[in-house]
């Protein structure tokens, strides 16, 4: 029977809906052989480092993954511990086999280095004191992948050419087909994709995954362009991690701040080229919810969350008030909250209902309504202020802003409500701003109040319309791009980019024949190329003595990014 859209449709939503520990679904097979999903094209390793992935011009945004179900229920992850000092050293298990002692065992599936870098070795001071560790708790998922032999995946691409209408309904015989493969030896071939473009013209594709990085490889890559006709104008991409979205017990939707730079060259490919102060910096900031790493002031994060507690309970009575820990210091509002306690218990007990380790929990009552507004026009006076000083933003147009916001509000909210409702977008402006704060060059902070405004737009109007639907805004998303020249790169390219590429095309006439991308990545997400490019990557030591520790040299540091290579070739009309 052929393959219908549903059936895919169906198996993602049980994938989508299974526990922790619920069965892997059933995969849907074809020829009972092969496991067929799908999936967005901007989800494929290695694809979805294109700048703009809707230039490869494919029918369809969604693609056909084929793989073996073999091991499909196996999950594999890594953990990617970085250290930098002005550079960084990068040590990676891919193995995750961290029971044995592997002090001085190299192998094909050994890891990286012959020391394992260890909290407990942290924690004895055995490395220099002003060694940073970023992303210690940062775990990264591989893509569920489970390649089959290269030959295998020809074999089936060219069988599907001619078979696939008798395999596959209609909507699904139109999709665009990723095979995942392996071969034994590097170069390796990843993936074979065939299809059709929006234009109706059949185009196939393969990415080969190079290597590590080194001189051999990038002549390799120089030689592999040559091949397919690149022009000279490169269009190159390197992707800077401000913050990255880690998650913790805490912080269970995380946020992120990511810099992605843009810039074209007309010279010889040259790879991990820096870019010139021409270059384009998408700033992308994503606050997630409730992660207190945007907030510089860490208070006022927590003043703001207590604040929407208040206002929860007030439309809410049955529900509790949970006070800060004692630590906490909020000045004025701790002094005001203090009052509020010493009063509340002397009335006969109705307010108070217990102080335990250090958090008061308190059922509220009509009389002390009063008293809890008075908290939440404290805070809206301290937050509104911390904004005005911090951004240079004029105090009389934010208390507009903010008026405006509470009356829009109100008839779905409140009166009392909407006035702490409407300070979330303000404060999340504020930590959205100060992280661009933190990127530019002192003579550019002229810009933050227009760039504070767009956010405060942005903000307060997705607010507004989410309460008109009778929804929660807790999305706060924001992008701007800035020259390179404004920026100060000091404060974030002393990192590595996580993911260098640059891009390449030939014509011929207005036809395009061939799209190129060479990538560089710290952070491999397929497992299978990042046991075999480890095989070969050079294995570097690390000095735990801080009176023999050297810095990694440049090739040392660059054998860490793996290197690939796709190439899409786009049939002409006949």
């Amino acid at each position: 029977m052929a393959l219908k859209l549903e059936d895919l449709h169906n198996y993602n939503t049980l994938v989508a809906e299974k526990g922790e520990e619920d069965e892997e679904p059933t995969p849907v097979l074809l020829l009972n052989k092969y496991r067929i999903r799908l999936l967005p094209l901007s989800s494929l390793p290695f694809v979805q480092n294109y700048s703009n992935i809707s230039q490869l011009s494919l029918n369809s945004d969604d693609v056909l993954v084929i793989d073996s179900p073999i091991g499909s229920s196996e999950k594999y992850s890594k953990k990617s511990l970085e250290i930098s000092k002005k550079s960084a050293i990068k040590q990676e298990d891919e193995s995750m086999e961290m029971e044995e002692d592997k002090e001085n065992e190299g192998g094909e599936d050994g890891p990286l280095v012959t020391s394992f870098l260890t909290l407990e070795k942290l924690q004895k001071g055995t490395l220099l004191n002003d060694v940073e560790i970023v992303g210690l708790d940062c775990e990264v998922q591989f893509f569920d992948a489970n390649p089959i032999p290269f030959e295998d995946g020809v074999s089936l691409q060219r069988f599907l050419r001619l078979e696939s209408s008798a395999h596959f309904s209609p909507a699904v015989d139109k999709l665009p087909i990723w095979i995942s493969t392996i071969s034994s030896n590097i170069p390796s071939v990843c993936w074979i994709a065939s299809g059709r473009t929006q234009k109706n013209i059949q185009f196939s594709g393969v990415t080969r995954v190079i290597g590590h990085f080194n001189e051999s490889n990038q002549k390799l890559i120089k030689q592999l362009n040559e091949a397919a006709g690149a022009a000279q104008v490169n269009r190159y991409r390197a992707v800077y991690d401000g913050i990255r979205k880690i998650a913790t017990p805490t912080r269970e939707a995380p946020g992120e701040v990511i810099i992605d730079m843009r810039w074209n060259t007309k010279s010889s490919l040259v790879l991990l080229e820096q870019p010139d102060n021409a270059a384009d910096c998408i700033i992308k900031i994503d606050l997630g919810w409730r992660d207190n790493r945007f907030f510089i002031d860490e208070s006022i994060f927590e003043q703001l969350f207590f604040v929407l507690n208040l206002a929860d309970v007030l439309a809410n009575p049955e529900k509790e008030v949970v006070f800060p820990m004692e630590y906490v210091k909020f000045g004025d509002l701790v002094k005001e909250m203090d009052e509020i306690v010493e009063a509340c218990s002397h009335e006969d007990n109705n307010f108070l209902q217990a102080l335990t380790y250090g958090k008061i929990k308190s059922h509220v009552q009509e009389g002390n309504k009063s008293h809890l507004a008075s908290l939440i026009r404290a805070s809206k006076t301290r937050i509104v202020n911390k904004f005005s000083s911090t951004l240079q933003f004029p105090a009389d147009e934010l208390t507009f802003i903010l008026k405006t916001c509470e009356n829009e509000l109100t008839t779905g909210e409140g009166s009392l409500n909407s006035s702490v409702v409407s300070l979330l977008p303000i404060t999340m402006a504020l930590a959205t701003v100060n992280q661009i704060f933190g990127l530019l060059n002192e003579k550019d902070y002229v810009l933050l109040p227009e760039l504070a405004r767009r956010v405060l737009t942005k903000f307060t109007s997705g607010m507004i319309e989410k309460a008109k639907r009778g929804e929660t805004e807790t999305d706060y998303t924001f992008e701007t791009t800035l020259p390179l020249l404004r920026m100060s790169k000091e404060k974030f390219m002393d990192k590595r980019p996580r993911i260098w590429t640059c891009e390449n095309m030939s014509t011929v006439g207005a036809h395009c024949q061939t799209r190129i991308m060479t990538s560089l990545e710290l952070e491999s997400s397929m497992e299978h190329v990042s046991r075999i490019v480890n095989a070969g990557r050079p294995i570097r030591e690390i000095e735990t003595d801080a009176e023999t520790q050297r810095k990694p040299t440049i090739e040392e540091l660059n054998a860490d990014y793996t290197v690939s290579h796709t190439v899409f070739s786009y049939l002409p009309k006949m």
